[in-house]
């Protein structure tokens, strides 16, 4: 009798509405309603129409090269999550906004939403790889109107920005000198779109701007605190150390034997958009290190036609 009170009830469960299962999935968090879909091909389906906003906190996603299982790790409830990604094998992060990441991938680009899998491949850029970088995009890679652009230094005087319109084959390169200029910058930290305007910023406090509209390249130093009203403001706030002062190494169980390359993210504060700066963690001195990478990610959760693609 029990055995038959089971079946019945696992049928029935399987037999719901497919409006109450979309009514379910959207009222579940970014981990359950990722089970929620493996149920069934029925359940999968509902969850098609589940909210992208599901989260508004940062999570932490850990990878490395060697397996196709990630880490999620969730700040607020101190838990992590073991996920299955083999999109992050041997795969680095390039940026991080409202849960899509730009991934550089054994020569391929392309972004990548990891909780629902949906993929957007790009044009590949020579030179990349191996290559400290960080990048920004205007809005989500599934609008019209996205701009996508990655910075790097090509040597130690010239700063590269490639820039991909939507539905382009191409990306266009510009150059910045720094000896021709006098200036000097680091490699990129972290990245963002603003008004037009792309930011990148190094770790010494140096800014550089790119106009996309005149295509023109600018210089400055951020001054964290002056009261001469004639400098400019800069439209968003940064954080350039927050995995080692929220110490996640701990609170996610990371031996001191433990390397990590961190992504940063660009999120939307109660304010102005916050950037988070991409960081590397050392282990610690006279062990033999593991090398992790990890990124900082709104969890959302996104679906796009089959074979949707980059091109118009």
């Amino acid at each position: 009798m029990e055995e038959e009170e089971y079946i019945r009830r696992r049928i029935s469960w399987c037999d719901l509405h497919p409006e109450l299962l979309s009514e379910i999935a959207e009222s579940l968090g970014i981990i359950d309603l990722v089970g929620f879909r493996g149920v069934c091909k029925d359940w999968r389906c509902a969850s098609f129409t589940a909210s992208a906003s599901i989260e508004s906190k940062l999570y932490f996603l850990l990878h490395n090269d060697r397996d196709e299982n990630s880490i999620l790790f969730n700040p607020t409830t101190n838990k992590n999550y073991t996920i299955n990604i083999p999109e992050l094998k041997e795969a680095t992060c390039l940026a991080s906004t409202q849960g899509w990441l730009l991934i550089s991938q054994r020569g391929k680009l392309f972004f990548f939403c990891p909780f629902s899998r949906v993929k957007i491949d790009l044009p590949p850029i020579q030179g990349l790889e191996n290559t400290p970088a960080a990048a920004a995009f205007t809005s989500p890679p599934s609008s019209i109107d996205c701009v996508t652009a990655i910075i790097y230094k090509k040597n130690d005087d010239i700063v590269q920005v490639n820039v991909l319109q939507r539905g382009a084959s191409m990306w266009i390169k510009y150059e910045y000198d720094l000896k021709l200029n006098q200036k000097s910058f680091g490699d990129a930290k972290c990245a963002t779109f603003q008004q037009g305007c792309l930011y990148f910023m190094d770790g010494f406090k140096k800014l550089l701007t790119f106009t996309l509209e005149d295509k023109s390249f600018e210089m400055f130093l951020v001054i964290e605190q002056s009261k001469d009203p004639n400098l400019e403001t800069l439209s968003f706030r940064y954080k350039d150390k927050l995995f080692s002062t929220s110490n996640l190494k701990k609170q996610m169980n990371l031996g001191d034997d433990v390397t990590i390359t961190t992504c940063g993210a660009a999120y939307f504060g109660s304010d102005l958009q916050v950037l988070i700066h991409n960081e590397n963690i050392e282990a610690m001195e006279g062990t033999n290190a593991q090398h992790f990478k990890g990124i900082w990610i709104q969890p959302r959760f996104f679906q796009l036609p089959p074979n949707y693609s980059w091109s118009l």
